[in-house]
């Protein structure tokens, strides 16, 4: 992970300099990141081939190489996006967000028990969250701390400025039903389990550890479950992606909702394989421990 110094002077860059050229730069510091980072680019390769075998797809010689490289461009964009956009930063934004079935987002607003809005680690969802906040709505996120204290607080800043209210992993429950009960948009992030406290569930045909406080939170608080996904698309534009919402009414059980939002991170993930932001083997190694 990129030291404090680092990411400051991509906090800065990426706003003073023109957006193709902070994407130009960025995608040849993810080439040269790429070359030099073995073991991530090992486990890319090792998540790109299980999902595109489940997908019955066989790649073409040296396609999951070029992939591999693909997916680290695109996480130097993100980095970029990340940086460049708050609400007080982000007009460029109004002429590249594309929004897809919104009636879903309107069905769990009509409700009135509030939402879960659970994405996972692809695309943008930064992008996604900012774009909520400034159509009017507070959203409550729950966020991994690194243990580095200068980098948690810059990236803490950078997600405040988008009207974000931070949660820290661990220490989020009472914060989230609390934010549910006044009707209110929560965000989380459901394909890493941070607390250790996750369930093995089928993923791509083989079984990983995921965790379950979306489905779990859903079930208690009666509150809807809306898969939600930021993709960047192939003219740098983005498309808002709103899933059909799981209602715990009548989903049946907790498994139930789970296997509802596995099904929408799989269709995502599936698709845009190269956009999902896993450096290790996500099968076959352990979630990271939290810091605490």
């Amino acid at each position: 992970m990129p030291g404090y110094a680092v990411n400051r002077l991509a906090a800065v860059l990426s706003r003073r300099l023109p957006l193709a050229f902070c994407y130009w730069l960025a995608q040849r510091l993810a080439d040269l990141h790429c070359l030099t980072d073995v073991e991530g680019r090992q486990g890319v390769a090792a998540n790109l081939r299980r999902i595109l075998s489940y997908r019955g797809v066989v790649p073409a010689r040296g396609g999951v190489r070029s992939l591999v490289r693909k997916t680290y461009q695109h996480f130097g964009k993100y980095i970029v996006d990340f940086y460049r956009y708050s609400r007080a930063f982000c007009s460029e934004l109004d002429t590249r967000v594309n929004t897809e079935h919104p009636e879903h987002f309107e069905w769990c607003l009509a409700r009135g028990r509030g939402a879960i809005m659970v994405t996972a680690h692809v695309g943008n969802w930064e992008v996604g969250a900012l774009t909520m906040a400034r159509q009017g709505h507070t959203l409550t996120a729950v966020v991994h701390r690194t243990g580095v204290p200068h980098l948690d607080r810059l990236w803490d800043a950078h997600r405040e400025q988008r009207g974000l209210q931070l949660l820290p992993v661990g220490d989020a429950r009472r914060g989230l039903i609390e934010a549910l009960h006044r009707r209110g948009l929560v965000c989380l992030l459901v394909d890493r389990d941070f607390t250790g406290r996750g369930r093995p569930w089928p993923f791509f045909g083989s079984p990983a550890r995921l965790p379950f406080g979306a489905a779990i939170l859903s079930a208690r608080t009666r509150a809807p479950v809306l898969p939600t996904f930021m993709i960047r698309m192939v003219d740098e534009s983005f498309l808002l992606r709103f899933f059909p919402p799981i209602d715990p009414c009548h989903a049946g059980s907790i498994e139930d909702i789970e296997r509802g939002i596995v099904a929408a991170m799989e269709a995502v993930i599936g698709e845009y394989p190269y956009q999902w932001f896993i450096f290790r083997d996500f099968w076959a190694t352990q979630e990271p421990a939290m810091k605490s």
